[in-house]
């Protein structure tokens, strides 16, 4: 939530005015450079109070006036947030943004679309029986196939495969 404030003791939401009295401009401390704010106008970001000057994204310091993203009580653009800490699918490689729909298999994320056998590229939704080999997706009838297949050429080979 984040919100310009004027300074006033009649703004009627100022958190900072002293029921005693005081000088309500020097309890407003900003969250980005420690000093008192008496400023005309403070941003209000999650409880905290920011010069204007201040509030910027701590990778590519443009002013954040409209939106921000907190990690680690750092505040970030939309943009550097997802290129930073997005989650990547495991197939393409690509951002997952999250408001998507995931598959997972283990340790893995992946795309609905990108959910699918190595072998015969067939989409694999949820129910359907595979296996993670290697980090790549089989669907049980390739990994079948290929079980067969390796254990004609030698009884002795194992699969490292995780069936799922």
């Amino acid at each position: 939530i984040m919100s310009t404030q004027p300074l006033t003791p009649s703004c009627g939401s100022c958190l900072f005015c002293c029921q005693s009295g005081a000088d309500f401009r020097q309890r407003a401390v900003c969250e980005g450079c420690a000093q008192i704010i008496s400023d005309r106008f403070l941003m209000r970001v999650n409880g905290a109070s920011w010069h204007q000057k201040c509030l910027q994204c701590a990778a590519c310091q443009q002013p954040l006036t409209d939106t921000c993203y907190f990690r680690d009580t750092k505040p970030y653009c939309k943009s550097d947030y997802q290129q930073l800490f997005a989650v990547e699918c495991s197939n393409c490689l690509g951002k997952i943004a999250p408001t998507e729909f995931v598959m997972r298999a283990l340790d893995s994320v992946y795309h609905l679309s990108c959910f699918r056998c190595c072998v015969c590229q067939r989409q694999l939704s949820k129910g359907d029986e595979f296996v993670l080999k290697e980090g790549q997706l089989l669907c049980k009838t390739d990994y079948e196939r290929e079980r067969a297949l390796l254990s004609t050429l030698s009884p002795d080979i194992t699969d490292s495969g995780n069936i799922l």
